[in-house]
């Protein structure tokens, strides 16, 4: 008898300041600033020295906008 393994999802791939504020239309320093993203509660993940998001966060996270740019 064959026993099924699923396999785990795919892990989605993270993006780093500049693809982020590229791909959302915003100003790059909404998250390359610490500041920035610390008032905008921009989800994001430090990897070693580096800053990295995840798209499907940041769709949900500019949804909350509204629109509304500061």
């Amino acid at each position: 008898m064959k026993h099924f393994h699923p396999q785990p999802p795919a892990a989605e791939p993270m993006v780093d300041a500049r693809q982020a504020a590229s791909l959302l239309n915003l100003p790059a320093y909404y998250f390359t600033k610490p500041r920035c993203r610390a008032s905008k509660r921009i989800p994001h993940y430090r990897v070693g020295r580096m800053v990295r998001f995840r798209m499907s966060e940041l769709i949900a996270w500019a949804a909350t906008l509204g629109g509304a740019h500061e």
